[in-house]
Order: C-alpha cells, then structure tokens, then sequence
C-alpha cells in the first residue's frame, strides 16, 4: 500500500477487527488504530458495552476524547452536566474536565477516540483476552482499583474522582 507524505500508510479496519478484549462487566473493547499506526495522531476504541458498564469519574491531562455513540442509551456526566444519548450522538471532551459514563440500555455501542493517541493502550493491556463464552481469567476480577492501577502502570496522565 501507498504511503502518505509522512511515510504513514493507511489502514483499514471491517467489523470485528482490531484487537479485542473484554472489558468491566462483560463488554467487548476493540482498538481499532493504536497511536503506533497513526503516528501518534490518534487512538480509535469501539465498545460493544453491556448494560452497568461504566466509567469511575476521571480526567484525562494528556488528551482530548470524542465519544461517538451509534446506539443504546448512554449516561454522560460531564463537568457539572449530566446527559443522556439515547440513539446516537457525538461528545467532545477536552482534556482537563472531569466525566463518566454509564450504560443503561440492554446493549450500546459507541466509539472512543483520543488525541493524541496512547490511551487506547489502556484497552488492549488491562482487558482479557477474548474467548468465545468465557470471562475474566478463574481468580481475576474487574474492579475499579484494578483498572486505576493499570492506567497508573501505563503513565496515562489519569486523574481519578474530581
């Protein structure tokens, strides 16, 4: 393939591609393009989220964040705002300001992209492997402090709370 001026080639990732892992309550997360493929402009994750999944409130210090909900119901706290999406829509979050999320439909799919990229890595690395009908590795759980203990590993500039 053709590369750009940059010397970056482009990439094309179809519908269950990507690396997958299964993330919180049962959700599948994949990395769609990792900051090493875009040249660290970028960082694209898809969530196939079940209902309950959620985010503890956090800060992002070294990237902007865009969700992009293509469908379910989808609580945004945001600031001192709270939103619903319900159906579909997009969400620009500067770096610097406090939020969470959580699903509260059955099913929502939506899309997490950074810039700059690197936190997708967050994703890939603290989520389990993928296995048709299985969970979390027998002796390993999903908690909160976990998932605070691997963005604080990875350096990713992650503020917990307000």
């Amino acid at each position: 393939m053709t590369a750009g001026l940059d010397g970056r080639s482009p990439v094309i990732r179809r519908d269950g591609e990507g690396i997958s892992r299964l993330w919180g309550k049962g959700s599948v997360v994949t990395t769609k393009l990792s900051a090493e493929e875009t040249g660290g402009t970028l960082g694209i994750t898809h969530f196939s989220a079940v209902r309950g999944e959620c985010a503890p409130r956090h800060t992002h210090t070294l990237e902007d964040e865009i969700f992009i909900v293509e469908g379910g119901r989808v609580h945004l706290a945001v600031g001192d705002r709270a939103e619903i999406v319900n159906g579909a829509g997009v969400l620009f979050l500067p770096r610097g300001i406090p939020h969470s999320y959580l699903v509260e439909s059955e099913t929502a799919r939506f899309y997490v992209i950074t810039t700059p990229g690197g936190f997708e890595r967050f994703f890939s690395e603290t989520g389990y492997p993928t296995r048709l009908g299985k969970s979390a590795p027998v002796g390993e759980s999903w908690s909160a402090d976990r998932t605070m203990e691997f963005a604080e590993k990875l350096d990713l500039g992650v503020v917990w709370g307000d």
